[in-house]
């Protein structure tokens, strides 16, 4: 990051001019991105063979048409609230370090700790709608609204609403259409794959993969621009 100190002879504009660009030198500096995403992505593939191949609970009922059954795996609720916790103290790691490698850091214990709060609450919820499907209407087949609601509150909702919050702590507007975008998929995703167990974290892991090359790319072309 270059800093160009003003000269007296600059007039109002020049100093605000100066002093814009150099708020946006260090905002871009602050920024580590790619790194949750990156980790985040790893994290949801690596759900996939957990959540295939730990003890799933079914619950049946009848109902006049036939039987309809709820069916939910044990592994994952014990794999995500871990991973997410541990993934939030790698992240807060990481831009420790950059803070003291660069002499500039973002806040980002507002996002750890919100991460941290999301993750465990929509664990929570997400085990009440498994384990109380009467609720949410069961044994009728759940309504369109209920799914996305569910989806919200599941470990890749929970990714992506954090993820507004990271945006909001550095101010990054990419990032929040990122997220909102990465929001969507999570909640009307499960349209598309009805009935498959792996193909929407599949598809988040690589909406996430992307996000993070994108913002990898992005802040490697800032710091260029910069020195």
């Amino acid at each position: 990051m270059t800093d160009t100190p003003a000269s007296p002879q600059d007039g109002p504009r020049e100093l605000l001019s100066a002093t814009r660009r150099l708020t946006r030198e260090v905002r871009q500096a602050q920024r580590g991105t790619w790194f949750p995403l990156l980790l985040f992505a790893a994290l949801t593939l690596i759900s996939v063979p957990v959540t295939l191949n730990s003890r799933h609970v079914l619950d049946c009922r009848v109902n006049p048409p036939g039987k309809i059954c709820v069916a939910y795996s044990l592994g994952a609720f014990v794999y995500w609230p871990l991973a997410l916790v541990l993934a939030y103290a790698v992240i807060a790691a990481f831009y420790v370090h950059r803070a003291r490698s660069r002499g500039v850091g973002t806040r980002v214990r507002p996002y750890v700790l919100t991460g941290v709060i999301i993750a465990l609450v929509a664990t929570a919820v997400s085990l009440w709608f498994v384990t109380h499907p009467g609720a949410v209407g069961f044994p009728s087949p759940p309504s369109p609204g209920t799914m996305v609601a569910y989806r919200l509150v599941s470990p890749a909702g929970a990714i992506g609403l954090a993820l507004l919050v990271l945006a909001r702590v550095e101010r990054n507007r990419a990032l929040l259409v990122f997220g909102l975008a990465y929001l969507v998929i999570v909640g009307f995703g499960w349209i598309f794959t009805p009935r498959s167990t792996w193909l929407l974290p599949a598809t988040t892991a690589a909406v996430l993969l992307l996000g993070s090359v994108g913002f990898a790319l992005a802040e490697r072309r800032a710091a260029r621009s910069a020195s």
